[in-house]
């Protein structure tokens, strides 16, 4: 079976691509734990989805959420100045895995969970369930909070020596979410021997060039309605 593991769904961003029969997806597992963001994507699902209205992590608790349904919610305090929190429900990522993916399924996943990704990755690596996964391309976000920093190092060796196929979401992740998923699944799905070339390098250059002229395409299309 060909499954799909989208751990931190959020409004479905990624589930919007994942879904198109292009890809081949048996099954869809969306895990998110902020309320705020159930309702859309449950609207995009269909029979192959599942949707979990939990997080992952390195064991089954509640934790606090902050800025629960924006897009860079964390349980990370330091990672955002906070302007609400809410208490969610959070599963132990090793046993989730035990539970519910054969080590015979071809797995995709992608983890943006803003700073929580070091605690999976050490739960996954500390039970071995990790290696259940073939394809993985995760969000580093341990950056973006001060408490977390140091932990990037370790998180990136145990990636490395995971045996996954393993891409840090800055090297193939352009555009936005929805764009960069869509752009990941092109390149792991391409046999060119130039396909980082395409999907890497040119792609990053011309979402910047995209982002440069968003301002002139904004003002050429505020010209035309004047008209």
């Amino acid at each position: 079976m060909k499954v799909f593991l989208d751990i931190g769904a959020h409004v479905g961003e990624t589930l919007s691509v994942v879904l198109d029969p292009r890809w081949q997806f048996d099954r869809i597992h969306c895990f998110e734990p902020a309320p705020a963001c159930w309702a859309p994507l449950q609207q995009l699902a269909d029979e192959r989805v599942e949707l979990h209205r939990f997080g992952l992590w390195k064991e089954t608790t509640a934790l606090v959420l902050h800025n629960p349904g924006a897009i860079g919610a964390s349980v990370a305090a330091d990672k955002d100045p906070v302007q609400q929190s809410t208490e969610c429900a959070f599963v132990d990522a090793g046993a989730w895995f035990a539970e519910h993916v054969d080590a015979a399924d071809v797995v995709y996943a992608k983890v943006n969970v803003e700073g929580a990704e070091a605690d999976i990755v050490d739960r996954l690596v500390e039970t071995g369930e990790i290696a259940k996964i073939d394809h993985l391309v995760i969000h580093l976000d341990v950056v973006k909070s001060p408490s977390l920093r140091a932990r990037e190092p370790l998180l990136r060796a145990q990636l490395a020596a995971s045996g996954v196929d393993v891409v840090p979401a800055d090297e193939i992740i352009f555009g936005g979410a929805t764009r960069g998923a869509r752009n990941w699944l092109r390149w792991l799905d391409s046999t060119s021997p130039l396909r980082d070339l395409r999907y890497k390098t040119l792609q990053q250059r011309w979402e910047r060039l995209r982002f440069l002229l968003y301002p002139a395409k904004q003002w050429l299309v505020a010209r035309a309605r004047t008209r």
